[in-house]
């Protein structure tokens, strides 16, 4: 019952070496780690503590991490970001849109959060920025990740729920408002999915399981062809 679970969560594997970026440089004392999967714990931790010591240059490291295998975008999208945030009135919008989408996550508080990254028409990106600032109860999401609950929500019971709008290979778009609301609605389906099976596996499975964990499962079951069990709810 948990052998697949625990065999994707293991394969779990992204290696970003920060100090590519293009503007490095211009940053000392940041983007100059190799992040491993070993480090990612660390690494949200890191964010967190940005936002408390007004560190802006982290959520640039952040931006550029989760875009490392898009290798035409990934600087520019990061030193956009950076450049936004560098004035501290748009650092503090970011921070309290993190803050409010976190605590009550609704279709409203996201675009919120869209407008204070500056990112109109962002959406797996800005998860990423609740996932590190709430990991056990919000996971991230990609085209992978969208790729399997198009084709699995119904065996796990969450028929009715939305699927992500994607493009035809397979990135999530969030253009026009009504694709918003879709994503939006599909992603709270699979938040709720995500903390469900957290609870279940901790219960069944002795592992200390998080939202992001089960995600990151599902994230290499996909691309292994891995098929997880369906585990017992908890009473």
């Amino acid at each position: 019952m948990c052998e697949a679970w625990l065999k994707a969560h293991k394969k779990y594997t992204w290696e970003v070496d920060l100090s590519r970026f293009r503007g490095s440089q211009n940053y000392e004392g940041y983007f100059n780690k190799t992040i491993q999967s070993p480090d990612v714990l660390e690494f949200e931790n890191k964010f967190r503590i940005a936002l408390n010591n007004n560190e802006y240059v982290v959520a640039g490291e952040v931006y550029y991490w989760k875009n490392y295998g898009n290798h035409q975008a990934r600087n520019r999208v990061a030193i956009s970001l950076l450049t936004y945030l560098k004035d501290f009135e748009n650092w503090n919008g970011f921070i309290q849109a993190i803050e409010r989408v976190s605590n009550n996550p609704t279709f409203e508080n996201f675009i919120t959060l869209q407008k204070a990254c500056n990112q109109q028409r962002g959406f797996a990106t800005l998860i990423t920025f609740i996932a590190f600032y709430k990991p056990s109860e919000y996971p991230m999401v990609d085209k992978h990740i969208a790729n399997w609950w198009r084709l699995n929500k119904d065996r796990f019971n969450y028929a009715n729920s939305q699927e992500f709008s994607q493009r035809n290979d397979g990135w999530i778009q969030a253009i026009t408002i009504t694709q918003k609301r879709q994503n939006w609605n599909a992603y709270l389906a699979w938040k709720e999915f995500c903390t469900d099976y957290a609870r279940r596996l901790a219960r069944n499975c002795k592992f200390d399981w998080r939202a992001r964990d089960v995600e990151m499962a599902v994230w290499e079951a996909f691309k292994n062809k891995i098929s997880l069990s369906i585990i017992p709810s908890v009473s």
